[in-house]
């Protein structure tokens, strides 16, 4: 089972994740994490792209130089339960965001799709975590100094992005405003019902 957890900076999937793999992996079930950009060295180049602010065409065809490796690695892994912290619809949501402006959200996701096809592989789960953005990066504020007005603006965008596209794509949509136990428990006890047949 493929399970992919999105969502902008700061609604706890990460945690969340880790926190699954343990409680899933002690029920008996086989267990592997991943994560969209990736640890190998076309993640780095992902991640440089991001810190240096490359522009919005550049970051995308990174993310899908990175996918198509990630593709391999998850289908040696398709017996197993698959948590993945990010996934396309991140590249919806944030390159789409970044662009809005030259190409239209419309197209750009359309031009998303067309590259991702051929290697496409469709979760049999999405989990959408929202949050407030304040309130997201007051949660990162150690390890993301950038709370400028612009970065609230573009994370309000994403996550409208994210919500637009939610019912196409069968998003299950969860409230990450609350406590982190609160939303944990929810996302734990949805995913053991659909493993169970419930």
């Amino acid at each position: 089972m493929f399970i992919v957890f999105e969502g902008i900076d700061g609604t706890g999937k990460t945690t969340i994740i880790k926190k699954l793999s343990v409680e899933l992996n002690n029920l008996g079930y086989e267990i592997f994490v991943t994560q969209e950009p990736s640890q190998t060295w076309l993640g780095q180049a992902v991640r440089r792209a991001i810190a240096e602010e490359k522009n919005g065409f550049t970051q995308a065809l990174l993310f899908f130089a990175d996918r198509a490796e990630h593709m391999t690695e998850l289908r040696e892994n398709e017996n197993k339960i698959v948590l993945c912290d990010r996934y396309i619809y991140s590249t919806f949501a944030y390159q789409g965001a970044q662009l809005e402006a030259a190409m239209g959200l419309e197209n750009a996701i359309t031009w998303f799709e067309g590259i991702y096809a051929p290697t496409r592989i469709d979760p049999d789960i999405v989990f959408l975590i929202t949050v407030d953005p304040v309130q997201g990066i007051r949660r990162i504020h150690n390890r993301d100094k950038k709370e400028k007005f612009e970065r609230v603006e573009f994370l309000k965008r994403v996550q409208e992005i994210y919500l637009e596209i939610a019912e196409s794509y069968n998003f299950i949509v969860i409230d990450g405003s609350r406590e982190l136990k609160e939303v944990y428990e929810e996302v734990k006890n949805k995913i053991i019902n659909i493993i169970q047949g419930k």
